[in-house]
């Protein structure tokens, strides 16, 4: 299997970046993605709707071009993450953890024996018709395969010591809106509380030696909390960030113009 970047990367204790593809799923996004030098991107299949055909063209685009393709996958069961990594995602992103049993499901659920019991399905997406045979084959898998779990819960967060602990994690992602929800302050992350959760997680990650990271779509906010110690950084979606570029657009030139925003140009 292809060497994993990022995750030989983030365990040497450097950061990445990256963002999330929502909507466009064409793989000319990939081409974008890397001119603008960023390390990844995950396809996020839970709260969207790429068709399995969408997600393998985006994995190869990604593989060509060395920038790291993973998959959210819609919920943490075997049988959607073992299909998103047969499609040749190179790590899984798996929504709302708050268990060590959960994280430990997930991890068997990515690992060939002896870590897990993923079935065997390695098709050309994954070794570019190179086969190398099962156990040299399984071997690869288990070392480039990036396990990425969510915290978006209270209750996570009170088990973050024991989940970052389970063997075979190899970042977390906070999910910034699920978490302040769950702790009483919905979409407010200029509260306390909030950037307390974050240093929770980094201490517990940064001490099991786990990545520590977060999704934001404001990049000062991400940057904030790189500051603080997150390493896997996921900013915007392929919708917001083009959203916000041509909204910049017009309204600089609805400045320079004297027009309005409102009425449009015409």
């Amino acid at each position: 299997m292809q060497t994993n970047t990022i995750k030989h990367a983030l365990k040497a204790g450097r950061s990445v970046l990256g963002t999330c593809v929502t909507d466009h799923t064409s793989p000319e996004m990939v081409t974008i993605f890397k001119a603008a030098g960023l390390d990844f991107f995950f396809i996020d299949t839970e709260h969207s709707v790429p068709s399995y055909r969408d997600i393998q063209t985006m994995v190869r685009a990604g593989r060509g071009a060395n920038l790291i393709p993973l998959v959210r996958v819609t919920q943490s069961e075997y049988f959607l993450i073992a299909r998103l990594l047969d499609v040749g995602a190179m790590g899984i992103i798996a929504p709302r953890i708050q268990s060590v049993e959960e994280a430990r499901r997930v991890v068997d659920a990515m690992k060939f024996t002896p870590e897990g019991s993923r079935g065997y399905g390695l098709r050309g997406i994954i070794n570019d018709y190179q086969y190398s045979g099962a156990r040299a084959e399984m071997d690869s898998a288990n070392r480039e395969t990036m396990v990425v779990l969510q915290v978006e819960s209270r209750e996570c967060l009170e088990s973050i010591d024991d989940i970052a602990a389970v063997p075979g994690v190899d970042a977390f992602m906070i999910g910034p809106f699920d978490l302040t929800i769950s702790l009483g302050i919905p979409g407010q992350f200029e509260e306390p509380v909030f950037w307390k959760a974050i240093d929770r997680v980094v201490e517990a990650a940064d001490k099991a030696g786990v990545a520590p990271g977060i999704h934001m779509a404001n990049a000062k906010v991400l940057k904030k909390a790189a500051e603080r110690g997150m390493r896997f950084l996921v900013c915007g979606s392929d919708a917001s960030v083009l959203l916000a570029g041509y909204k910049s657009i017009a309204q600089e030139m609805a400045l320079g113009a004297g027009l309005s925003t409102k009425a449009g140009y015409m």
